[in-house]
């Protein structure tokens, strides 16, 4: 277990925690796994990715990926159920845990430089790659066929605000027909109202991820969570039975 020697105070890496977020599956409304999100003391104000970028420039972020990742594993183990996946950010340049959660994703930066041998190391493995914030930068197809991820996470600055903005809605399809072609899972990330919810399913998303669906906590509620799931199930099955009950009008 890693110390807190070279992290100076008020922050100690035995503070830190990690809040789970649900990821709901947008064709079904259940839950498909949690993203593990550190979080600084309670009550702090501290930043994760401003600590991040600390750590790599003061060389501790070894230690500082090796207790994010213990405690994500740590969050899974009491939280999780069945099958549920868990997306875990992180620098695939360091190795993980001893002990980690079997059912496991690893999400790395569209903008971060990752080369073909370190995403082969980790296939060996039995690990899930996925391009986390797609968009945000270039949204680089090139990144794809690079590192040919298993999943994308689309950011928040395309998902936000789809349901009104046709350009939005019209790069979201064109992104779930690409993955669709490729075998590649999408998230839409960011979903904060019902109308984008409803957008993000009909562009083609098979996951999404946000305030509306799922807020993160450090003791997720299941009870709130089964909640939101039984909503979206039953918002799936009305969208259903309303295009069923329009394509039967039409043929009278």
């Amino acid at each position: 277990m890693p110390t807190s020697t070279n992290l100076a105070a008020p922050v100690r890496l035995e503070d830190l925690t990690v809040a789970l977020q649900p990821v709901l599956d947008l064709r079904t409304g259940k839950v498909h796994g949690f993203e593990a999100l550190l979080r600084g003391p309670a009550g702090s104000d501290v930043n994760p990715p401003s600590l991040f970028r600390r750590a790599r420039r003061e060389h501790w972020l070894g230690e500082l990926e090796y207790r994010a990742r213990s405690l994500a594993f740590e969050a899974a183990d009491r939280f999780l159920q069945g099958q549920e996946v868990l997306f875990l950010n992180g620098d695939i340049r360091f190795p993980l845990p001893p002990h980690r959660y079997p059912y496991l994703v690893l999400e790395v930066s569209e903008a971060r430089n990752v080369s073909r041998h370190q995403v082969e190391k980790l296939r060996q493995e039995g690990l899930d790659l996925y391009l986390d914030d797609y968009g945000v930068s270039h949204g680089n197809l090139a990144r794809i066929l690079d590192v040919r991820p298993s999943g994308l996470k689309v950011d928040r600055s395309i998902i936000r605000g789809i349901a009104e903005d046709g350009r939005r809605f019209a790069m979201a399809r064109a992104l779930a027909a690409l993955a669709n072609d490729l075998g590649m899972d999408l998230v839409a990330e960011g979903i904060e109202t019902s109308e984008d919810l409803v957008a993000a399913r009909r562009a083609g998303f098979t996951l999404g991820q946000g305030y509306y669906l799922g807020r993160p906590a450090l003791r997720p509620d299941r009870q709130e969570i089964d909640q939101v799931s039984q909503l979206l199930a039953n918002m799936i099955i009305d969208q259903v039975t309303s295009a069923r009950f329009r394509l039967l009008a039409s043929t009278i």
